[in-house]
């Protein structure tokens, strides 16, 4: 039998996918808090992953032991456990089990895994990614990676039916069937801006003729929420676009991430979580208590 993977070792594979940035959340999010633990020989047997944490991420992760043993008897041994989270904020520390190691990405998950700089995502929609380039800077960061856009040749229909099969379902469209499509943007901003930049790094590289002869025809752009500004630049370009939407962009990345982990670690159990955050209630001040 393989020997499980460690800490380190799955720590440093997440670390190959999403290279770590200096404004993102710690990567190593919640470490367990023994003198004897040690990255590089603590076991894994499960992964679990989600956008955040959840009340099916708490069973995976936390204290209570699993459904099935009969009183009296003994609760079988649970599994050593990594997590990783996109959106961490809201975890319940406590609810977390002794040897359990959280892992998390924000910034990076949202560059490198949604509707961003997303070269998975791009390979599979049949772009030409040696080709492509990065559309990089936003809201004052210019480090920021926010897209991926590069050259293909298919038709709107072809692709929609690619995007449905990676996304299952759409927030909003604007797609022509029959028409040709010669550049893909992968974007994670949709607004005039950002749609102007597109169809200006698409004039530069000969990829499509001036947006202003009907240029943006060919380009389609796929991003996740749809934005009024950005639709109605789109409307009037006759650009093609596809929102797929903001949570089913992360679950996107999600899914690969845990893909990626069976193929590398087949021995470890890994389990996607998709589900809806668990409120958290603040506990009041004693001077805000309610009187009776």
């Amino acid at each position: 039998m393989q020997p499980r993977p460690t800490h380190a070792a799955i720590t440093a594979f997440i670390t190959s996918l999403l290279p770590p940035k200096p404004t993102d959340v710690n990567l190593l999010y919640h470490v367990p808090r023994h003198p004897r633990y040690t990255p590089d020989t603590a076991r894994v047997d499960q992964i679990v992953l989600s956008v955040t944490p959840t009340p099916g991420v708490y069973d995976l992760i936390g204290y209570a032991p699993p459904r099935g043993p009969h009183r009296g008897e003994m609760a079988p041994r649970l599994p050593r456990t990594l997590c990783f989270l996109h959106r961490p904020f809201a975890l319940d520390r406590p609810r977390v089990r002794r040897g359990a190691l959280v892992l998390a990405s924000h910034t990076s998950f949202d560059e490198h895994l949604t509707v961003g700089w997303n070269v998975a995502l791009a390979g599979a929609l049949g772009v030409d990614v040696g080709a492509s380039e990065c559309v990089q800077g936003y809201k004052g960061d210019a480090e920021r990676k926010i897209g991926i856009v590069g050259p293909t040749a298919t038709t709107a229909g072809a692709l929609e039916s690619v995007l449905l099969g990676q996304f299952g379902a759409f927030e909003a469209r604007l797609v022509g069937e029959g028409e040709q499509v010669r550049v893909v943007a992968v974007m994670n901003a949709f607004n005039p801006g950002e749609v102007e930049r597109v169809l200006e790094l698409a004039e530069r590289r000969g990829w499509i003729a001036s947006k202003e002869l009907g240029g943006a025809r060919q380009v389609l752009y796929l991003t996740g929420q749809p934005r009024e500004s950005g639709m109605a630049i789109a409307k009037e370009y006759g650009l093609q676009v596809v929102c797929v939407g903001h949570r089913a962009a992360e679950d996107w990345g999600i899914r690969y991430i845990s893909r990626r982990l069976r193929e590398n670690f087949p021995g470890v159990d890994v389990k996607e979580v998709y589900e809806e955050e668990e409120p958290r209630v603040k506990e009041m001040r004693k001077e805000e208590a309610p009187r009776g």
